[in-house]
């Protein structure tokens, strides 16, 4: 038969075995040991998406600046084409044929 243990005699509660409250104890060092890895599980899951998303945006901005490279490319060939075919027409409209010299 289990041994009962009561701690006052005026309080009207249930008298508990002293085989129930060792598995109370245990249990709550359960669960005393489960919470602290969990909250570091928690933190370092949250900084791993933190970093992912950081990379993914860091792979949008580079893809945006490898764009803006080419557009700009682009745009400086177009201004040189532009500026090359300005010279070349006013340097036509002009005459640049030498003026004969007399001596």
């Amino acid at each position: 038969m289990p041994r009962i243990i009561i701690k006052n005699k005026n309080i009207k509660s249930p008298a508990r075995a002293s085989y129930a409250a060792r598995e109370l104890s245990n249990d709550n060092s359960m669960k005393k040991e489960i919470v602290f890895p969990l909250i570091v599980g928690l933190i370092f899951g949250l900084l791993i998406m933190i970093f992912w998303q950081f990379i993914a945006r860091l792979n949008v901005q580079n893809t945006r600046l490898a764009q803006l490279e080419q557009l700009t490319t682009q745009n400086t060939q177009s201004v040189n084409d532009i500026i090359a075919f300005i010279n070349q027409a006013t340097a036509q409209g002009t005459g640049t044929e030498t003026p004969a010299t007399t001596n």
